[in-house]
């Protein structure tokens, strides 16, 4: 097994790359069905915890009582009492807001370079992503690990013993504000592929140092666009002016 940060460890290394870059002002903060958004240096997604785990009470907040600036608000990532509530998906959107995406500006979907890096081998997916079924076409063996399993996944608790079989293994980047993470990147071989994806994925330099080789997350070139879309209650799936992209570890082409 690797040898991984504990969580908080985690969101503080996250907390101090946001600290090395330019601060800018929260201008808009959307939060939605699905999403929330922060717009600072760019706009920045995530995922709303209550939108994955239901009974958890949803976030409405007052934008006179968020901080005036996406620093402020990508640093209460780590303040305690926030980890696994909205609040961390919306101070995940602030470090989305204010690290750049890949500036190559060619898109790298996060299932393309799952179903590129699984054929023929074992790959582990935390999460029933939508492309599971072409996943599984490529693989030689696929373990879907899931907290509501549908027929043919695995159940999550299950993940101690399925993780150190797989050569390549995808967690959402939801993980990072649902506190469990930690977790599951001390099962993983030391030798396994690790892909984040979705848009809470942040391009966070120190998430390569816990283990990560791919950050397979997205850029939001038409804010105007994707705003409105989260407002009118949409997901990622089908998110106007977004596009899906990549950073790879250096040394590692996607």
């Amino acid at each position: 097994m690797r040898k991984t940060l504990a969580q908080n460890d985690i969101l503080r290394a996250i907390v101090d790359d946001v600290r090395a870059v330019p601060d800018a002002p929260a201008t808009d903060v959307t939060v939605g069905t699905c999403l929330a958004a922060v717009s600072g240096r760019f706009c920045g997604l995530a995922s709303l915890v209550s939108h994955i785990a239901p009974g958890l009470q949803r976030l409405s907040p007052s934008r006179e009582t968020l901080p005036a600036s996406a620093g402020a608000l990508a640093a209460s990532l780590v303040e305690p009492g926030v980890s696994g509530t909205d609040a961390a998906s919306l101070a995940m959107a602030a470090v989305n807001a204010l690290l750049a995406p890949p500036t190559d500006g060619t898109d790298h979907p996060g299932q393309e370079i799952m179903v590129s890096r699984c054929r023929g081998r074992k790959a582990a997916v935390v999460g029933h992503f939508p492309f599971v079924e072409e996943l599984r076409r490529a693989c030689a063996t696929l373990w879907v690990l899931e907290k509501r399993p549908q027929p043919g996944d695995v159940d999550a608790s299950k993940a101690p013993e399925v993780l150190p079989l797989a050569d390549v293994v995808a967690v959402t980047g939801t993980t990072l504000v649902n506190h469990t993470l930690a977790d599951i990147l001390k099962y993983c071989r030391e030798d396994a592929f690790v892909v984040m994806l979705g848009p809470t994925t942040p391009f966070a330099p120190s998430l390569f140092a816990c283990g990560i080789d791919v950050l397979a997350g997205c850029a939001v070139p038409d804010p105007e666009a994707a705003l409105a879309g989260i407002r009118a209650g949409k997901c990622f799936k089908g998110l106007d002016g977004v596009r899906q992209t990549a950073w790879a570890r250096p040394g590692l082409d996607v």
